[in-house]
């Protein structure tokens, strides 16, 4: 199961990358700002999963965490990025990581209790 969540997050790792480089930033410290907080929520989970997925249940719950938050902040920078282009977009990529994170809080404690609501 770790496996599954470290390889969707080297993934969504590299799919973020891709996209910095289409938005092609004008000088190398911002290039290297927007690809370090887009990869942030990335790198938080995968410290979690390492650090706190020990018994089943946590496991379960950090890969459905990381499908969800790594998909739903894939397509919101595909949307920003290419459906619906505009100058407001780079404050959707700003934004990204901060609705990952909160989707991460919300998740987490979420699935656990319905999977533990579940397994009993």
């Amino acid at each position: 199961m770790k496996a599954i969540s470290y390889a969707v997050l080297a993934i969504a790792a590299s799919v973020s990358l891709v996209f910095v480089n289409v938005l092609k930033p004008n000088s190398l410290g911002a290039t290297a700002f927007i690809a370090a907080w887009l990869l942030l929520p990335y790198a938080t989970l995968a410290l979690a999963l390492s650090f706190f997925a020990k018994e089943r249940v946590s496991e379960i719950t950090y890969v459905v965490v990381t499908m969800v938050v790594a998909g739903g902040g894939l397509l919101f920078l595909t949307d920003a990025i290419f459906l619906h282009p505009d100058p407001q977009g780079g404050f959707a990529v700003l934004f990204t990581p901060i609705y990952q994170t909160i989707g991460i809080g919300v998740l987490v404690p979420a699935c656990r209790w319905l999977i533990g609501k579940a397994s009993a």
